[in-house]
């Protein structure tokens, strides 16, 4: 049974997806603040964080900026917040999905199981499989990227990026390829959120290796290896 965390401070909206989630099978952890939710987050294992926006003392935007320096712990923002741009920033501090209120029921629910999905389902390791580039390794067991002896970690949505495009190096990748690789479908596609994404992982792995391996390419997308 997979164990949410739930950060939500209007209670009754709290309340009725707790109830819808339990129905579903899941166990549900409710906190109404932030910092409760910090809290709860470090005392216990979790496999999923819902994290509304708007929440008093932290907010939501902290809290995911929190949680993610700790954990690779898939997160999923709920917002009101409609501009893209919101969802921009959610995104890049280090959320993985986000559902926009009002939501059905149904949709919370098909972008949790996808969202578990994409987290849990990684092969387990073996030299058929291993993904390697130069002094590149993925560790799929612990969603992990090494490099000459370091690593970092990386969220469910990086791995499967940067998994797909090691497979094929050179390749070039549109954008709304590499949304269909990261969420499973086109519906909702956004370069805006792409490239949040490509930015957070080129960035990780700039800072493990001072090299840069994913590049963007003028009017068609990304690739990885080879030169700039």
């Amino acid at each position: 049974m997979s164990r949410i965390l739930l950060v939500e401070d209007e209670k009754v909206m709290a309340k009725n997806i707790a109830f819808f989630l339990e129905k579903e099978g899941y166990q549900i952890d409710i906190a109404y603040d932030g910092q409760t939710g910090l809290d709860m987050f470090q005392q216990a294992s979790y496999d999923l964080l819902l994290l509304d926006w708007t929440l008093p003392r932290m907010d939501g935007l902290e809290l995911c900026k929190t949680v993610r320096k700790q954990s690779n712990v898939p997160i999923m923002m709920i917002t009101a917040k409609e501009e893209i741009m919101d969802k921009v920033v959610g995104l890049e501090v280090g959320a993985d999905d986000y559902v926009t209120k009002p939501f059905h029921q149904r949709e919370l629910l098909a972008r949790i199981h996808a969202l578990l999905r994409r987290h849990q389902a990684q092969p387990a390791a073996s030299p058929d499989n291993t993904v390697e580039y130069e002094d590149l390794q993925l560790d799929k067991a612990r969603l992990l990227l090494r490099y000459r002896g370091k690593s970092t970690p990386l969220t469910a949505n990086e791995y499967k990026l940067l998994e797909s495009m090691m497979r094929h190096p050179e390749n070039v990748y549109s954008r709304e390829m590499l949304f269909e690789q990261i969420w499973g479908m086109t519906t909702g596609f956004s370069d805006r959120t792409v490239d949040v994404n490509v930015s957070r992982l080129r960035k990780k792995i700039t800072e493990l290796t001072g090299k840069k391996y994913l590049h963007a390419v003028r009017g068609m997308g990304y690739r990885f290896g080879g030169e700039g």
